[in-house]
């Protein structure tokens, strides 16, 4: 299998997933990690990242071509940090999100997952000619709210008190970018 396929910025690089990758995966299936914390605590899954084990096990073996419904985050020197991915609802597929996950907390607050963001962004624009983007978070997660409105997205919505975290209920927060606004953003250097 060819996995040349990458995305080069200044810090990290997308690239297709490896075999090798799911075992940083396993690894990563940890509770006690910043993603875990902070990247959609209100989700209840006992068994973490083994659904997302699964999928990527079944991408592998069918070899898929581009365009990737997600990526893997590394640095430039070459360790495996995370990934993005892209997905929307089955009842409005006109609304396509998409997810940064960095798993490896020495890596957090350091400019890589705004990055990740601008390149995966930008990757789906070109490769799946959306209109728009947008990605769903809490309140409680500063940074990636902080890495939207950097990059030019703005709150589409905020469903109140929405989701549970450690016994107590948050907003959630849509936030969205059209592709439009990206190409406008970028010709002034977003």
């Amino acid at each position: 299998m060819n996995y040349d396929f990458q995305i080069k910025g200044k810090l990290i690089n997308l690239r297709r997933t490896r075999w090798a990758d799911l075992d940083d995966y396993k690894r990563w299936n940890n509770p006690k990690l910043k993603a875990f914390q902070l990247d959609g605590p209100w989700y209840k899954e006992e068994k973490g990242l083994r659904a997302v084990i699964n999928w990527r096990e079944r991408w592998l073996e069918s070899g898929r071509l581009p365009p990737y419904p997600f990526l893997e985050i590394e640095t430039k020197k070459e360790v495996h940090i995370g990934w993005v991915v892209s997905y929307y609802s089955q009842r409005d597929p006109h609304a396509p999100e998409f997810g940064v996950s960095i798993y490896e907390d020495e890596y957090w607050e350091k400019g890589m997952g705004t990055e990740a963001t601008h390149l995966w962004v930008d990757y789906l624009f070109n490769a799946y000619n959306f209109t728009r983007l947008g990605f769903c978070t809490w309140e409680g997660n500063k940074g990636m709210i902080h890495i939207g409105e950097k990059l030019g997205f703005i709150e589409e919505a905020r469903i109140r008190k929405s989701c549970e975290v450690n016994g107590i209920f948050y907003d959630k927060i849509r936030m969205g970018i059209l592709q439009s606004e990206w190409k406008e953003k970028k010709k002034h250097g977003v």
